[in-house]
């Protein structure tokens, strides 16, 4: 991977986690004390954030900053693929374990139910 493939793909991977805690980029850059401009930028690969940025995104996206770096789960690249992902993920998140659990389940059974097609 170059650094440019780099540089998007951890762009891509603050936007997904900032879309996940449903928070904007105005939002973002206002705690953050930076243009919105500069998000724009590090969530489109163009600017490569100081590792003090990447910490202080993570602590107001309440993540782990090894998080930014899972690579493996990177958005779909289909935007409305992606928009849907999305929006399930902001209905699930406020669920108990117990609901995600019964939720999980029933979409193995539609994967499986789908792949013998």
């Amino acid at each position: 991977m170059n650094d440019n493939d780099f540089a998007v793909n951890l762009g891509n991977r603050i936007r997904e986690l900032r879309k996940n805690k449903g928070i904007s980029q105005l939002e973002l850059a206002y705690d953050m004390d930076m243009s919105m401009n500069t998000v724009s930028g590090i969530e489109l690969g163009k600017i490569s954030p100081k590792i003090d940025t990447l910490k202080k995104i993570a602590q107001r996206l309440d993540i782990d900053i090894a998080d930014f770096f899972d690579f493996g789960k990177l958005p779909p690249k289909d935007k409305l693929v992606r928009k849907k992902v999305e929006e399930i993920n902001r209905k699930l998140l406020p669920q108990d374990k117990e609901f995600l659990d019964l939720v999980s389940s029933n979409i193995d059974i539609l994967i499986k139910i789908r792949n013998l097609d």
